[in-house]
């Protein structure tokens, strides 16, 4: 007897950073590229967050619309710190999974997957990071 099929999530991977973070440009130039080919990619929401490596989350005025609304549970997930890049996976509204640093292409796809499919997610998730390093502070 097959398995049901899981429900539809709703994922949202937002990504922070700025020109003045090497890996941040480096990540978009290499990593970002290969994502957007890829269809399970394409099939959730992408947001990208222009964030100074000094600045803890921006302000909501100069967050994009579609992340404003996720403004405090972003604050509350960075630990309050400063730092890029940093991201999110966001799934069903609420943050999965933050991290700073980058990760490749390959690797976001095996998170997405993970959420789609219920196979086990292939990182440690961290729901708060440290406020005085970048460990976590709250795993999931």
């Amino acid at each position: 007897m097959a398995a049901d099929p899981l429900p539809a999530r709703d994922i949202h991977f937002i990504w922070m950073g700025g020109n003045d973070c090497p890996p941040c440009v480096s990540w978009r130039a290499q990593e970002l590229p290969r994502l957007q080919q890829s269809p399970a990619f394409q099939a959730v929401r992408f947001s990208y967050v222009v964030k100074g490596i000094r600045s803890p989350i921006p302000s909501r005025a100069f967050l994009p619309p579609e992340v404003a609304p996720l403004k405090e549970q972003l604050d509350i997930a960075s630990g309050g710190r400063s730092g890029s890049p940093k991201a999110a996976l966001v799934v069903d509204g609420q943050v999965y999974d933050f991290f700073q640093g980058t990760r490749t292409a390959e690797e976001i796809l095996a998170m997405i997957d993970a959420v789609r499919t219920g196979a086990p997610y292939p990182f440690k998730r961290c729901l708060q990071a440290s406020a005085m390093s970048r460990k976590c502070e709250v795993p999931a």
